[in-house]
């Protein structure tokens, strides 16, 4: 009997401790996205967030730089200027959003965050701006590879015209 109970409790511990942590929510009382985020999908392309307490700032190659100020409610993020609401579920490095328009988006938190980009002078030829692009483009064709998709797939053209025809065939 004594047997049966230690065997019993050694295969709980072994299941419970097996519960992958990654897949864990977290069931913090008050809901931080504050930071910086990117995500990846084939209808929008690369975009990278830089969110802080008021605003969640976006940064995407085809639109480029606009931001939207916003607020935490319950388990929520609502837009105050738009009619969008999105349900958080916070994983730690990730956050799954389920959109009251029917969409659903997985944010990834940056390891380690680059410049945030909020804080840069929106004026193209300012230094900052450029270097800041020249490490979102490499960010962003990392994304495309692991998606299957090559920017440069030897033609002979310089990656940001085979980037550029890119990114006309995807807005038509």
């Amino acid at each position: 009997m004594r047997l049966l109970s230690s065997i019993v409790a050694i295969v709980i511990f072994i299941i419970s401790s097996c519960d992958s942590p990654k897949n864990k929510v977290l069931t913090d009382k008050k809901i931080s996205i504050i930071g910086k985020w990117h995500r990846f999908t084939l209808e929008n392309g690369y975009t990278e967030f830089c969110i802080d307490s008021q605003y969640v700032v976006f940064y995407n190659q085809k639109v480029g730089r606009f931001q939207l100020k916003y607020k935490i409610e319950n388990d929520s993020l609502k837009y105050l200027t738009k009619q969008y609401a999105a349900k958080i579920t916070n994983y730690g490095d990730s956050v799954y959003l389920e959109g009251n328009d029917s969409t659903t988006a997985t944010l990834y938190k940056f390891k380690e965050p680059n410049t945030p980009f909020n804080l840069i002078p929106n004026v193209k030829d300012s230094l900052s701006f450029a270097l800041y692009l020249k490490g979102f483009d490499k960010r962003l064709a990392h994304e495309f590879e692991k998606a299957g998709i090559a920017i440069s797939d030897n033609t002979g053209l310089p990656p940001d015209t085979i980037y550029q025809q890119l990114l006309k065939k995807r807005s038509h």
